[in-house]
């Protein structure tokens, strides 16, 4: 690789991390201002299902802040005592994340049942419809921008940051339908139990952070699909390839990390073996743009 190559990947690399960073700060302030008009309205409106939406985005501007700070942390190069990098940081970041996700869900649930037990009420249930309208044309207007962002960037934090605020969408959408029952029909109940609806669906949204960030931090292999298409053009990459064993593979963030030995036929070369080996690597990361690969090349029949 030479140098201008090198160098414009390291420019490539920091715009994305400014891309990223500058995204991420946005997703702050909007959950920042969303949080605060949400919860004026919830105290103004009596609706605990208003309130459980911001609490919500309570819990987005923590889960944005760790990942700006997962971002940055990542985004650092393999130094002496990380030598595989800093990505798992995401993953970190992303169990934390979904920890505090999940608390935010039981207290909403918790509050829910309480009020139903105890009683409840809503007033000034137009306001509260327009407060949560605008907030999902503002959060619509925010995942658009994450979702080019992300796809662009190929950021799991991103992702991750997109999942927060569509679920924010449908969840004020339901808030919404809440208080249309709530005004057009006697029945109170309809606020609890969209707050409910809004708890599980925290719920949902945890486990699926936290699966996802445990199957990193614990080096899951990569899923069967992609394993069985690394190995297939490993095999059929070229006829002195005529074996494959001990292949691991891995993912931290959006980067994968993959170590396997190939037996190569009637080659005694050196140089040609390690020519071949490296021209392998550059076929699999042009499917796979910017995966680490150590590849061990052995004689037909070694183990």
């Amino acid at each position: 690789m030479d140098k201008n190559t090198l160098q414009g990947n390291e420019l490539g690399e920091v715009l994305r991390i400014k891309e990223t960073t500058s995204t991420l700060k946005l997703s702050i302030f909007t959950a920042s201002f969303l949080a605060i008009i949400k919860f004026l309205a919830g105290f103004f409106t009596h609706s605990l299902a208003i309130m459980a939406s911001a609490l919500d985005s309570l819990m987005d501007i923590g889960a944005s802040t760790v990942n700006l700070i997962a971002a940055k942390e990542a985004a650092k190069p393999p130094d002496e005592d990380h030598a595989y990098g800093h990505g798992k940081i995401e993953s970190l970041a992303s169990l934390f994340q979904s920890t505090f996700i999940g608390l935010s869900g039981l207290y909403v649930l918790w509050e829910s049942v309480k009020r139903l037990v105890f009683g409840s009420y809503v007033r000034e249930v137009n306001a509260g419809i327009g407060v949560m309208a605008f907030a999902i044309l503002a959060s619509g207007l925010l995942v658009w921008r994450i979702r080019e962002v992300a796809k662009k960037n190929r950021s799991l934090i991103l992702a991750t940051e997109k999942l927060h605020f569509t679920t924010d969408i449908l969840a004020n959408a339901g808030v919404i339908l809440a208080l249309v029952l709530v005004k057009f029909t006697p029945f109170i109940f309809w606020d609890l139990m969209v707050s409910m609806g809004v708890a599980f669906y925290i719920f949902k949204t945890c486990f699926k952070i936290l699966r996802h960030s445990i199957d990193e931090l614990l080096d899951r292999s990569l899923p069967p699909v992609s394993k069985e298409e690394i190995e297939n053009i490993i095999r059929h990459y070229h006829s002195s390839i005529v074996g494959l064993h001990n292949f691991r593979s891995r993912r931290v963030g959006e980067k994968i990390f993959l170590d396997f030995h190939i037996e190569i036929r009637g080659e005694n070369n050196f140089k040609r073996a390690h020519d071949m080996t490296e021209a392998l690597i550059q076929r699999i990361q042009s499917h796979y743009p910017g995966a680490d690969i150590t590849v061990h090349f052995d004689p037909e029949g070694a183990q």
